[in-house]
């Protein structure tokens, strides 16, 4: 099985079912909270990590194994097969409710694969390898750590404002599409002016070549 189509999700506001007890599940609940899901979370035997990071989020823990009604009305599921599941009985089970469904290193009950994720204020960056190599991934997210700059995050505000004080596009496709290549082709220069704390003059410098009649 492979997962060959990328997608970003708006979980905000969403129920999100997370049953783990150990660090792979406050790593997936820290996720989960960052993407502003509403989780449901669910283990017999929390670490005192997770109890911890629970209460640190004020998410309520519920100390008993997950059962099948638990999936009513979610969005999405993730078991960390930190604890014993019938793993099968409950992908079943989110199947008949359209719930997506992930059990960790359990390709066959996986409906999605969780992609590696760099974040940069709104910039993601995110590393698949289909299912095969998870290690590898995060591995891979960890090289890119120290090479991608804090300041992308900044950059992302700066375009989006540059985009928004242009107005609606009044050109071709290729023309603007041509236009942003040239706006943000020089990305170190753009970099250096974020890190200089010139931000008005980044976006001046992509906003003269979007005005370009």
């Amino acid at each position: 099985m492979a997962f060959d189509y990328p997608v970003n999700l708006d979980l905000g506001g969403r129920t999100c079912v997370l049953a783990g007890s150990g660090p792979l599940a406050v790593e997936r609940l820290e996720g989960l909270l960052a993407s502003r899901a509403e989780v449901l979370l669910v283990t017999p035997a929390a670490s005192d990590e997770l109890r911890g990071a629970a209460a640190a989020h004020d998410v309520a823990l519920h100390e008993r194994a997950l059962v099948e009604t638990d999936l009513d009305g979610a969005f999405l599921a993730i078991l960390t097969r930190e604890d014993d599941h019938d793993v099968a009985a409950l992908y079943a089970a989110a199947e008949e409710r359209g719930v997506l469904f992930a059990a960790l290193d359990d390709v066959p009950h996986c409906m999605f694969g969780a992609m590696s994720q760099l974040r940069r204020g709104d910039l993601r960056v995110t590393i698949s390898s289909a299912g095969r190599a998870p290690a590898l991934a995060k591995r891979l997210r960890l090289r890119l750590e120290d090479e991608l700059e804090a300041e992308l995050g900044e950059l992302v505000e700066v375009v989006d404002e540059a985009k928004r004080r242009h107005g609606p596009r009044q050109v071709t496709f290729d023309v603007w599409a041509g236009r942003w290549a040239c706006a943000l082709h020089d990305l170190d220069g753009l970099l250096g002016l974020l890190a200089d704390g010139r931000r008005e003059d980044a976006l001046e410098r992509i906003a003269a070549v979007l005005d370009d009649r």
